[in-house]
């Protein structure tokens, strides 16, 4: 910089810093894997690549569904136990997977974009089946938790259908 700090006198311009490519990327595009997407859209008729396109923007403008009812302030109470849920604008009703787990006495982290909590809650399943507990399609069930939007915005949330909680009771040894 400058004189008084001011970037404006700035004798000294600094190079944009270039980003990183990925070496296994780099390997691909120079085999001619870049060459793929362009011949594959010269084949492809116009009422084709209209179709991939409103498809791509489809899946990146999926409407996340909207939690009307529920708050982690007046959660599901069962003796000590306490889990938030909500009632989503489709009319269903979901746990917060942070609160199932907690209220298993699992840890509550989730994890990025849910990932760990849904593996900790798989492996919590597959564990319950081990051991002779009929999980009917638990895992199924575990495997993809809901993804929805809290009262009020904020971060995604994720959770699962409130009807694991009593499957997960149910299960008899």
């Amino acid at each position: 910089m400058g004189k008084n700090n001011d970037p404006k006198d700035d004798d000294e311009v600094q190079p944009e810093q270039e980003e990183e490519k990925n070496p296994h990327a780099v390997a691909l595009g120079a085999l001619g894997a870049a060459k793929g997407g362009i011949e594959r859209s010269k084949r492809l008729t116009p009422e084709q690549r209209t179709e991939i396109a409103k498809s791509g923007a489809a899946a990146r403008w999926r409407k996340v569904p909207q939690a009307i009812c529920g708050s982690p302030d007046r959660p599901l109470k069962i003796g000590d136990i306490e889990i938030p849920c909500y009632v989503l604008d489709d009319g269903s009703r979901v746990l917060s997977q942070r609160g199932l787990q907690t209220g298993l006495g699992m840890s509550g982290s989730g994890g990025t974009r849910g990932s760990s909590g849904e593996h900790r809650m798989a492996r919590f399943v597959a564990s319950l089946a081990l051991r002779g507990i009929d999980v009917k399609d638990l895992t199924a069930r575990i495997t993809v938790p809901i993804v929805f939007q809290p009262p009020g915005g904020g971060k995604t949330a994720y959770g699962y259908e409130a009807t694991v909680l009593p499957d997960l009771c149910d299960g008899r040894p």
